[in-house]
């Protein structure tokens, strides 16, 4: 536990670029709170997309949309099939269409998480259900959670288009409804929880 500062009770939102480090750090502190012994409590939504290796390499973005994993078995951990609408549709109203079934599938994910009992809460790529959801839906969903760890895109290696407006408009809601930021890269945990 050494070093890692303290998130039990906090609402912290962690925010960067693509390859920033978001998920890593999110796993970081995900494992400081298994080794409290609180796993049990602890529950992961994973919204990151599934990319497909050979779009990554077309793009030149390997390494995005990681996975969340837990790090261990008494972790509930959330998933469903999400599309990078961005990157895998032809046209801007495909793209809609791929990002409104996500925040479908999204949405089931939180009602599992708001019947589950569980109060410290994991979101990896909270950004993907802002595609087309909103972060006043999203923050209702996430009222049960004492302790919240949320990440999310917010950056421009993805480029623009109205998809990406409204996720950066969104985004911006969902950012000053948390406590606490943390900026990738450039910003430490403890300067972020106002620890330093």
């Amino acid at each position: 536990m050494a070093g890692i500062p303290d998130i039990l009770g906090k609402r912290l939102i962690i925010t960067g670029d693509i390859n920033t480090g978001k998920t890593t750090v999110s796993r970081t502190l995900m494992e400081s709170l298994c080794r409290r012994g609180l796993s049990a409590r602890i529950i992961v939504v994973d919204m990151a997309p599934e990319i497909p290796e050979k779009t990554a390499i077309e793009r030149g973005i390997l390494g995005i949309g990681g996975k969340l994993t837990a790090p261990c078995v008494a972790v509930a951990y959330l998933s469903a099939p999400i599309r990078p609408p961005r990157l895998t549709a032809k046209s801007e109203e495909e793209a809609f269409l791929i990002a409104t079934e996500n925040t479908h599938r999204i949405d089931r994910l939180l009602q599992e998480f708001q019947a589950s009992g569980r109060d410290i809460l994991f979101i990896n790529d909270v950004s993907m259900y802002l595609q087309t959801g909103s972060a006043h839906d999203l923050l209702s969903r996430i009222e049960p959670a004492g302790t919240v760890v949320a990440n999310g895109y917010c950056g421009h290696k993805l480029g623009g288009g109205a998809l990406s407006s409204r996720e950066a408009g969104e985004m911006k809601k969902l950012i000053s409804a948390f406590t606490y930021r943390l900026r990738l890269p450039g910003q430490s945990l403890e300067e972020a929880l106002g620890e330093k």
